[in-house]
Order: C-alpha cells, then sequence, then structure tokens
C-alpha cells in the first residue's frame, strides 16, 4: 500500500535555520554541506528554501533580531533610542558570537531591520543632530557590539604578573564575575561615554555635517 504524504514538511526555512545556528554556536564554520548532511537532505533543497549563502546569512539575522527584539522607540529621547537599539544589538550578538563575522559580510537587507535603524535616525535628527552624525552614531554602536562580540569569542588576554601593569590588570578581574561580564560592562560604558559626547556635540553651535570634516 503506498504511503500518504508526511502531515509535515521535512524541511523549512525554519528547521535549516535552526541547524545552521546550532552549529555556529558549537563553533563550527557556516557550511551548507555540514547543514545539509544533518537534515539529511541534498544541498540543492537548502537553496530553494533560502536561496544562496547570504540569503541564509541574513535569515540568521532576522532570527536574533527575533530573539532580542528592539524595543519600540516612539516616545523615547535620542539618548533611551540610541541606548535601546545598542544595548539590543550587544545583548543578540554576544549570545551568537560566531554568527557575527558572518553578519559582518552581509549588509542588512530585511525591512524591519532597517526600519529600526531609520526610526532611530528619524528620532536623532528631530532632537537636532545632522544626518551625519545620526550616521555615525548607528556605525558605532554597530562597531562596539560587533567588537563586543568578537572579543567573547576570543581568548583572554595572559597578563603577566612579572609586570606593575600586568598584576593590575589581573587583580582588577576580580570585579567581574567572568570575561563577559567584563565585556559587558565595558561595552556599556563606551555606550555611555559616546552618548555623553554626543550630547556635548549637540550643545556646540556649528556642528559639521560635510562628509570628512572632523568634529572640533
Amino acid at each position: 500500500m503506498a504511503r500518504g504524504r508526511p502531515r509535515k514538511a521535512l524541511l523549512s526555512t525554519e528547521s535549516i535555520v535552526d541547524t545552521a545556528l546550532r552549529q555556529i554556536d558549537a563553533g563550527k564554520p557556516l557550511n551548507m554541506s555540514s547543514i545539509a548532511r544533518e537534515l539529511s537532505v541534498h544541498v540543492s533543497s537548502l537553496y530553494n528554501h533560502v536561496g544562496d549563502r547570504e540569503g541564509l546569512i541574513e535569515q540568521l539575522r532576522l532570527r536574533i533580531s527575533h530573539e532580542y527584539p528592539v524595543p519600540p522607540l516612539d516616545g523615547l529621547s535620542w539618548q533611551q533610542a540610541l541606548r535601546a537599539v545598542g544595548t539590543t544589538i550587544h545583548a543578540a550578538f554576544s549570545a551568537h558570537p560566531g554568527l557575527v563575522p558572518y553578519l559582518a559580510t552581509v549588509p542588512v537587507s530585511a525591512p524591519e531591520i532597517t526600519a529600526v535603524y531609520t526610526r532611530l535616525a528619524e528620532i536623532m535628527l528631530a532632537a537636532g543632530h545632522s544626518a551625519r552624525t545620526a550616521a555615525l552614531a548607528i556605525r558605532m554602536v554597530d562597531s562596539m557590539a560587533i567588537g563586543s562580540a568578537m572579543v567573547i569569542s576570543s581568548d583572554p588576554a595572559p597578563w603577566s604578573d612579572a609586570e606593575e601593569g600586568g598584576r593590575a590588570l589581573i587583580g582588577a578581574s576580580a570585579n567581574w564575575d567572568d570575561e563577559l561580564a567584563l565585556t559587558a560592562e565595558a561595552f556599556e560604558r563606551s555606550l555611555g561615554y559616546a552618548i555623553r559626547g554626543l550630547e556635548d556635540e549637540l550643545d556646540e553651535p556649528g556642528e559639521p555635517d560635510e562628509p570628512g570634516e572632523p568634529a572640533a
């Protein structure tokens, strides 16, 4: 007797993304053949669901954006909005540091993600910032979040107790439970410094707005 069709699809975008993210979080490289092997399908079947490799990376970006959604920005000050976007991106990247190098190679294209950045830019413009400053601020928080994730995925620096500076850094490590906590506080401080710098710049008349013109 012939078997009927399975009630549930054997392969889906969700299952592909699940498998890819699980492999990356386990320290494995993003590899279409490896994903297909785990799912017991041909590589060509993956492309039918996620397009090419860049398409899969964008699906992975969407996945972590759903895991760590940016809160609504309407009604927030530009400082609150910038902090909300920055801390959310940092949390998402910190949870999946192995994914970050792949995300950095593929420009954001998902409308729901670009909408967050454009809304942040609108809030900054409404507060009096220039378009140039808004673009720089968005690039700053992205860069800091990417850098933090890269630090998390690397081995901690082997400070030497033979030097005064090394002994000081070894002693300072007692302030944090682990490297993840140290990196999280470093990110928070960096974001705070950036916001205060932008506040000072906003208070100064004649903010530069020409490409390549350095801020005073």
